[in-house]
């Protein structure tokens, strides 16, 4: 099976195996036609193969006319800003994300800053599968532009959406786990701006990761282990790509990435109340803390275009999913990791609480998460099966199935971004999330042996 997977607003495979240089090319060719040859943004993620990935994206953009910025090592939401501020047409991420080395995406950002949404994406995969690419005269190959002073006014921008002022007055320290990705310099000049000491670990842009980059507890070890002896106020893991957070308190407790989202809802309900736009699979946390404020939740499909789309749609204040991945609607239309990691310092400082005492302050809920290697051709059959062995309960059946109880809730779905099934449970007990997981998970195991045996 070659690992490629085609999102709402990416297309992202193993390197050498799916994604080559001849499919970026043509993938970059088929986003410069559909930008109309017009200024398109790149920017590219710390991994060896992001080198050879962004040549054949300028061999494809330059080939359709179109005007090129690079940002050169850049972090997806800093090409978002850039694709806004500098009025472009659009901008391509270079970057594999959450995923291993082996993996590496094209992120398409369309004109308005946020992730191409389904409609757009359609456009650029029916010029891709037609072919049909725009290709410029020679006199029309623009020269490519470097441009790196967009990068100060991306951190003023960060900083007129928080109060920067009652942040610096704590003099916080932070330690914060870069994993060898992208937003060392960045954070370094957006946390001295807020008075911040910063503590970097795994800084060098090396693209030889520490760990694995999702930001995540069993990925957070390390910094754990050194949030003992750093003598820190928080420790904070941002992902290769700058778009998901995870926290680590004082005493060096690795929290799930699911508290990303309501630990920044906190403070950003309190000064600007309104909707949260959320993906199903993220915990009811979200829910109880919008209730304390009377805001509204609305649920969207998992994945970050869905979720942001939908609270542009709704006018909401904050979108946000348990990966990790949070924003605050409309100053930034991607998720963003300085940004949510700013919202948890100023609620920090708003309340002279730790983060610590901010968690315990969330309900407690119990959620497991199982990932299950599943084939493309067979995860939507499996997916049907389920439905229809708890068709009595009426799943919502929006993305994969979803099951939900007074309390409890149990969501089994195709991943967006590998060959797996996910299935994810939460409850109030550890017994009831595990009962839920097991039965997902031995139903779906049973319905695989039956799938191999045809």
């Amino acid at each position: 099976m070659r690992e490629l997977k085609i999102g709402t607003s990416w297309v992202r495979g193993v390197v050498g195996d799916a994604l080559t240089p001849e499919l970026v090319v043509n993938f970059a060719s088929a986003f410069g036609t559909w930008a109309g040859a017009g200024r398109v943004i790149i920017g590219r993620d710390t991994r060896r193969s992001s080198v050879a990935m962004r040549s054949a994206a300028l061999a494809g953009l330059q080939s359709t006319g179109c005007e090129i910025i690079d940002l050169g090592l850049a972090p997806t939401p800093l090409i978002s800003f850039a694709v806004r501020e500098l009025a472009a047409q659009g901008g391509i991420s270079i970057t594999g994300s959450h995923n291993d080395a082996r993996w590496n995406a094209l992120k398409f950002v369309g004109p308005d800053g946020s992730l191409l949404n389904t409609v757009k994406s359609e456009e650029l995969l029916d010029i891709y599968h037609s072919g049909g690419f725009k290709t410029a005269r020679w006199q029309d190959i623009k020269p490519v532009i470097e441009d790196r002073t967009v990068i100060d006014r991306y951190l003023e921008h960060l900083l007129s959406v928080l109060d920067e002022t009652l942040i610096r007055q704590k003099r916080f320290r932070i330690a914060v786990d870069f994993c060898n990705g992208t937003c060392a310099p960045l954070a370094t000049k957006f946390l001295q701006a807020l008075g911040c000491t910063l503590l970097p670990v795994n800084e060098e842009p090396s693209g030889e990761f520490a760990h694995p980059p999702s930001p995540n507890p069993s990925n957070m070890r390390q910094l754990s282990t050194l949030m003992k002896c750093l003598h820190a106020d928080l420790g904070a893991a941002i992902n290769v790509d700058g778009d998901r957070i995870g926290f680590v308190t004082s005493d060096g407790t690795a929290l799930s990435e699911e508290y990303a989202l309501p630990l920044a809802a906190g403070i950003r309900l309190s000064r600007r109340p309104g909707t949260v736009t959320t993906g199903f699979s993220t915990s009811r946390m979200i829910d109880v803390l919008a209730d304390r404020y009377e805001q509204q939740v609305i649920r969207t499909p998992v994945g970050e275009s869905f979720v942001i789309d939908q609270g542009i749609a709704e006018g909401a204040v904050l979108a946000g999913e348990g990966c990790g991945g949070v924003t605050a609607l409309p100053a930034s239309l991607t998720f963003d990791g300085l940004l949510t990691l700013g919202l948890v310092l100023e609620q920090m400082a708003e309340k002279e609480s730790s983060l610590a005492q901010l968690a315990s302050e969330l309900p407690r809920f119990i959620m497991r998460k199982l990932e299950i290697p599943c084939p493309p051709n067979q995860v939507y059959r499996m997916l049907d099966r389920f439905r229809d062995e708890y068709s009595e309960l009426s799943p919502d059946c929006t993305d994969g199935v979803y099951l939900r109880w007074d309390n409890d809730w149990l969501h089994v779905r195709a991943s967006n971004t590998e060959p797996l099934l996910r299935i994810i449970s939460e409850a109030e007990s550890e017994t009831r999330a595990d009962e839920l997981l097991e039965q997902a998970q031995t139903f779906v195991r049973r319905m695989a042996f039956a799938f191999r045996g045809r």
